[in-house]
């Protein structure tokens, strides 16, 4: 397998392998020392901070030359198609791609275009899918859970736009987990995420272990879509005041970019229930296992 488009593709022997290879290179780095001698391409068409750092910092960790590619700068401003680019990178003797474009299930057909020999992985297309992110997030969450299936999360915030959800949840299904809810307003959630709350209580997260954060992605809205900010911070803002009327008491985590002063405060952030850092430094460990494994 060197095509990593989504998490339902994937089986539980796969993940299992990836975890223990994970905790492998976990324990060894820095001092892992690995000479692939592979070159892999980085086409990243969104922003990206976190995946394209861990992802180069891994690739080079591995031994591969690695080529940045930026649209911006390149002949796709002059009208050439993605497939095009594809063939004139694979012209150019690429051994693998890490991609992350705007459009839905995009991956499928970059796939379609690749032999059988050179490696794909997903960093993110549209709102389809994010399997790094939630492979990273899943092996995190395993660390202070041992057995998945006792544990209980609850998603907050705006998962209706998310492309790193419907992969956390198929993952953690995967690994024996199906105690999810979601929190937060009703136009950022969607009707198939159930069960789901839009008003918080008193106590109403005292028994769940994981809270996990998400930003409001208004890059993804369509015109016809809202949301009042201004209530969302009221309502669902992580924060102190939140927390001890929730009676949350677990683990927070957060999948990145964090918008400070939106969906969670920079206190609560930082303090020793958050897992933010730890997934970005499980993301480099999570992606270096993979490129290993698949190369």
């Amino acid at each position: 397998m060197n095509k990593i488009k989504d998490i339902s593709s994937l089986s539980r022997e796969f993940i299992n392998q990836l975890f223990q290879r994970t905790t492998e290179i976990k324990e060894q780095w820095p001092n892992l020392s690995l000479e692939k001698n592979k070159t892999v391409c980085l086409l990243f068409w969104e922003p990206s901070t976190r995946t394209k750092l861990s992802f180069e910092h891994a690739a080079k960790k591995l031994g591969f030359k690695v080529i940045d590619f930026s649209p911006e700068h390149s002949s796709i401003k002059k009208g050439e198609s993605l497939q095009d680019t594809i063939r004139t990178l694979l012209a150019l003797k690429v051994d693998g791609f890490v991609i992350r474009h705007p459009e839905d299930k995009i991956i499928n057909k970059i796939s379609e275009w690749l032999p059988e020999d050179v490696f794909l992985i997903n960093a993110g297309d549209g709102n389809h899918a994010h399997p790094t992110q939630a492979m990273l997030d899943v092996y995190t969450m395993q660390e202070h859970y041992q057995d998945l299936k006792n544990m209980a999360l609850t998603i907050l915030g705006d998962s209706k736009h998310s492309r790193v959800i419907p992969s956390t949840i198929t993952l953690l299904q995967t690994m024996g987990c199906n105690d999810v809810s979601f929190l937060g307003p009703k136009e950022l959630i969607k009707n198939e995420f159930v069960p789901a709350y839009h008003e918080t209580n008193d106590g109403c997260l005292a028994n769940k272990d994981i809270l996990y954060i998400l930003r409001i992605q208004r890059e993804r809205f369509l015109k016809s879509e809202s949301v009042n900010e201004a209530d969302f911070i009221a309502n669902f803002q992580v924060n102190n005041e939140f927390l001890k009327k929730t009676g949350f008491a677990g683990k927070l985590m957060h999948p990145g970019p964090i918008n400070v002063g939106m969906e969670i405060d920079e206190f609560t952030a930082g303090s020793e229930q958050s897992l933010i850092l730890k997934q970005v430094e499980n993301g480099l460990y999570i992606r270096t296992a993979l490129l290993d494994l698949i190369t």
